[in-house]
């Protein structure tokens, strides 16, 4: 019996396997929900008005940085409504991904990342620099952005033959 339970042990595979079998789809699943969380409580509460709830003092401002222009760069819509939309999208190509495995969703998601974060680099410019405040929340949108992008490009630098996966689905 006690070898018996030694084995069942020893076929269960580790909290650490477990952990890597997880398909990086739904790990960017995950991360494009928490964005679409903070991004929906963002676009609320600018929406309408609401004044954030948000740690003030020293740098920390949400309010000054919601209440600048550089928040509503385009037809006066928030950031935060165009970070819904992103977070959307991407959850979308991260759930398609998952399901399909296609690798030209992955690519997608990747790039529409890369416009993300580059955008959010432009955006922590103009809150240090230009605004002289910093918004809690649009800096935590940012990391679950950022973390989104290293997702992807960490998928994309480990498939061993991208060509393959094109190669593939040109020849169905």
């Amino acid at each position: 019996m006690a070898n018996k339970n030694k084995d069942v042990e020893s076929v269960r595979p580790s909290l650490w396997r477990r952990i890597r079998s997880i398909h990086p789809g739904l790990v960017l699943a995950t991360l494009d929900l928490i964005g679409l969380g903070i991004a929906s409580y963002l676009s609320i509460e600018e929406l309408q008005n609401h004044p954030l709830i948000c740690a003030k003092g020293g740098i920390f401002d949400c309010n000054a940085v919601a209440q600048s222009s550089y928040s509503r760069p385009f037809a006066g819509i928030p950031v935060a409504v165009y970070g819904v939309f992103l977070s959307l999208t991407l959850f979308t190509l991260a759930i398609a991904w998952w399901r399909t495995n296609n690798y030209k969703l992955l690519l997608l998601h990747y790039g529409l990342s890369l416009v993300g974060v580059l955008f959010e680099g432009w955006f922590q410019f103009a809150q240090i620099v230009l605004i002289k405040k910093v918004c809690i929340w649009c800096e935590s949108y940012g990391i679950s952005l950022i973390l989104r992008f290293v997702v992807a490009l960490w998928v994309y630098l480990r498939t061993p033959n991208p060509d393959a996966a094109f190669d593939e689905e040109f020849a169905e």
